[in-house]
């Protein structure tokens, strides 16, 4: 069994025994470390990110790395989407059966969702179904300075379900466009302590910077020779 398969299969494990995959709280830090700070090294992390993006074409108006996003999405705050293109390789994923999300996918810049630096991107089934299709194995190239697609369509998969997100989307590296934002979310099991000024109150739960996606359309795979 290769280690992407072992890892998916743990990580499915894990999303099948939770209420809801976003229901997990970031290690606790002190409340006087701000923002900043702890995106300090964060992007270090990202140098494959870094090095390629200035040659994507669909980069070619900027692309914001994971730990960018985040630190736009906190210093706009709650409430206030800034709209961007996003490029991230997704370490992991999941599927939200309960809760006040409904019945939602996610895919994430690491493979622990609730790793403070994580972007998300949130999409519904029908969005899936659409990605999984066009998640081709066979590549893409470049003609004339644009990049050629190459149908394969054959390859693509209709049944949208955790395993078959897995077993295309992980490790692929995506350019979204969409808005970034702050997604409240609540952690309600477990003695977890309310968090102090996040919405003015004491909640129990934190901040994950995601992007919404609504159409297929606003994801692109990048592919390599």
């Amino acid at each position: 069994m290769s280690d992407f398969v072992l890892r998916a299969l743990i990580a499915l494990t894990v999303f099948a025994a939770l209420p809801a995959p976003a229901l997990a709280e970031p290690a606790a830090l002190p409340d006087d470390i701000t923002i900043e700070q702890r995106l300090m090294g964060l992007q270090a992390d990202e140098a494959p990110l870094d090095a390629v993006r200035g040659s994507i074409i669909e980069c070619e108006e900027a692309c914001l790395t994971p730990s960018e996003a985040v630190e736009l999405a906190f210093a706009a705050g709650d409430g206030a989407p800034q709209p961007g293109r996003f490029l991230l390789d997704i370490r992991g994923g999941g599927q939200s059966l309960a809760g006040n999300l409904g019945q939602l996918f996610f895919v994430n810049s690491k493979a622990d969702y609730a790793e403070f630096g994580t972007l998300t991107i949130a999409f519904e089934a029908d969005v899936l179904n659409a990605l999984l299709r066009r998640a081709r194995s066979c590549g893409g190239g470049l003609e004339n300075g644009r990049i050629a697609v190459e149908g394969c369509r054959e390859d693509g998969l209709n049944n949208a379900n955790m395993f078959s997100m897995a077993a295309r989307l992980f490790d692929r590296r995506i350019v979204v466009d969409g808005d970034v934002q702050l997604q409240w979310i609540d952690w309600r099991f477990g003695a977890r302590h309310a968090k102090r000024n996040k919405r003015g109150e004491n909640e129990r739960g934190y901040y994950q910077p995601w992007v919404w996606v609504y159409d297929a359309d606003q994801i692109s795979f990048v592919y390599e020779d």
